[in-house]
């Protein structure tokens, strides 16, 4: 049966936490608007405040809706569900906040070291009530690891404009959000103050971070597990696996040893 709280109960936060993934929904306040929902994926992207308040860094991409419809009306959903264990569902009700890249309240969410590539915002949410229930219906996924495809392309982005005098490059991010990101599919205002704003922050730590993870180096999780990127495996079920390999190496040399040598 689904339950609703006030808050985020705190038996659900390491849970919330541990998700490679979530959903956010949105929508303009028009009955002919479209209703937005979208898929978030980037490891440490999603930060929890307090039991009311969370928010998540919000990373360029080629629509805007979530953004657009919070400027409009503030409504928003963000929904978490397990793939794998006992069954769940968490929905976070709540009101939005944008605070743009470029804003003296981005930079004091987002410092340079941990601002991801194509990073334009940072959405907080404060919330109202959470609703979790059974999710019985949901099949069971194994988590393999996170795309990069979208970090690639930002970074080349941001090194666009890094390169250009005007931090402004044809090819660069601010461009891509003057074409893509001003406003919804609905035409409702999007970006304001990205697009404008006086430069672009050096890449060079986060571009680090993202050739780390292609060459299969191990980050860490929001909640402080390792993961490894390729597999998808976390690394104490590694070390788990790599002891059963030796005992049973071991086993087999000491069978072998017993038969040709034998028991002294």
């Amino acid at each position: 049966m689904g339950k609703f709280y006030e808050s985020i109960p705190p038996e659900l936060v390491p849970w919330i936490l541990k998700q490679e993934m979530f959903w956010v929904a949105t929508a303009p306040l028009s009955s002919e608007g479209h209703v937005n929902v979208s898929p978030k994926g980037v490891r440490d992207c999603f930060h929890y405040l307090s039991p009311t308040r969370v928010w998540y860094q919000d990373l360029t991409g080629s629509g805007v809706e979530t953004i657009s419809h919070i400027r409009e009306n503030g409504r928003i959903t963000l929904m978490f569900n397990a793939f794998e264990g006992p069954p769940r569902i968490v929905r976070l009700f709540g009101t939005g906040t944008v605070h743009e890249f470029g804003t003296r309240e981005y930079e004091e969410l987002i410092p340079p070291e941990q601002r991801r590539p194509g990073s334009r915002a940072a959405i907080v949410v404060d919330v109202h009530k959470v609703g979790s229930s059974c999710g019985y219906a949901v099949p069971y996924y194994e988590f393999r690891g996170h795309r990069q495809a979208l970090l690639d392309f930002f970074i080349s982005r941001e090194r666009a404009d890094q390169n250009d005098e005007a931090a402004h490059a044809a090819k660069g991010l601010k461009a891509y959000w003057e074409e893509k990101n001003m406003r919804s599919i609905d035409g409702i205002p999007a970006l304001q103050a990205a697009p404008k704003a006086a430069g672009v922050p050096s890449c060079t730590d986060v571009m680090k971070r993202a050739e780390a993870s292609i060459n299969g180096n191990v980050p860490v999780r929001a909640n402080g597990s390792a993961l490894s990127v390729k597999t998808g495996r976390s690394v104490e079920r590694r070390r788990v696996e790599e002891l059963v390999f030796a005992f049973a190496l071991g086993v087999a040399v000491a069978a072998v040893y017993v038969r040709f040598v034998g028991v002294a």
